[in-house]
């Protein structure tokens, strides 16, 4: 059963950043679309809460004699340079367009891990259902979207961010050998949570309304989304996908990942009543598709995961 534990955490992780976007909309729409203000708010709490974990001795951290470096590595990947990347792109391209792109974000992850962490390569039977949860992912994002409208800005900005993303997974995996899930996303969520912080204080000083930075921010629709977003996406959903990528082949880990796409379509369906597309039932059909025949992989192959010996010692 514990072999199956680092393929349930990846799926959680899908999961959860698929409901994301519900409690991004409703947050965003309290601080009038200033992503900037509500990411610093996101990550924030996201390291409090993990600080009281410490507090209480729920969870250690020791970082003493590790590379220290490769986790300021990943946290300047991400969130700091990537949140910028995809946030910019957007005043330059639309988001079905920046969604389609980033569909080749599990591919370029295996590359990388293969090229960087020397991992091993993918079975031909892994690479043949990631093929196929990438196209499930493209097929959403693709067939019946208007793409027009990007600019060459914006196109190097999405494939800078889809870069930045890769490396950055790469780079936790690696971290993995090393630290803790819990060590990597506290120090990378501290990260977030002072260079967001200092961003937004910056930009409202600059606008002159520093003294209303905290007006509206007692609403309940923002305090929802921000409780999720900082606890359930910041802390919970990445420590599930530091944990898979540590453990998990890299083809499997990333593509399992592509199921936040369905958790997406099936919130604003259900949630928001958006329509269902007949290319919507197909590329979720693909999507699942490939993960269960990857989930099938996992259970009949024995292709090692990356190495990390110190992982739950901690916990």
């Amino acid at each position: 059963m514990k072999k199956y534990l680092p393929l349930a955490a990846s799926l959680a992780s899908a999961t959860l950043f698929g409901l994301a976007l519900l409690f991004i909309k409703q947050g965003m729409a309290v601080v009038n679309q200033d992503t900037i203000k509500f990411l610093a708010f996101r990550f924030t709490t996201g390291f409090v809460v993990m600080t009281l974990l410490l507090l209480f001795k729920v969870q250690k951290v020791d970082y003493a004699g590790k590379p220290i470096g490769l986790l300021l590595l990943c946290g300047l990947l991400n969130p700091l340079i990537s949140q910028i990347l995809e946030t910019t792109s957007t005043s330059y391209a639309p988001t079905s367009l920046i969604a389609c792109v980033s569909s080749i974000t599990p591919i370029l992850v295996v590359v990388l891990s293969v090229l960087i962490n020397k991992d091993p390569l993918p079975s031909k039977m892994q690479m043949a259902f990631m093929g196929v949860t990438v196209l499930g992912v493209f097929v959403v994002n693709f067939v019946g979207r208007d793409l027009s409208g990007a600019t060459g800005i914006g196109m190097a900005l999405i494939f800078a961010a889809v870069v930045t993303i890769a490396f950055n997974r790469t780079f936790v995996r690696r971290a993995g050998r090393h630290f803790t899930s819990f060590e990597t996303v506290y120090l990378t969520t501290g990260m977030g949570a002072l260079g967001f912080s200092i961003e937004t204080v910056i930009m409202h000083a600059m606008r002159g309304d520093l003294p209303h930075f905290f007006d509206g921010l007692w609403n309940k629709d923002f305090i929802i989304s921000v409780l999720y977003m900082g606890i359930g996406s910041c802390v919970l959903a990445f420590l599930f996908m530091t944990y898979s990528l540590a453990h998990l082949p890299i083809a499997i880990s990333t593509s399992t990942s592509t199921v936040s796409t369905v958790i997406s379509i099936l919130a604003g369906v259900l949630i928001l009543h958006e329509p269902f597309r007949w290319v919507d039932v197909a590329g979720v059909a693909l999507i699942l598709g490939g993960v269960f025949g990857l989930s099938y992989c996992y259970s009949k192959e024995s292709a090692p995961a990356a190495p990390a010996p110190e992982e739950e010692a901690q916990s």
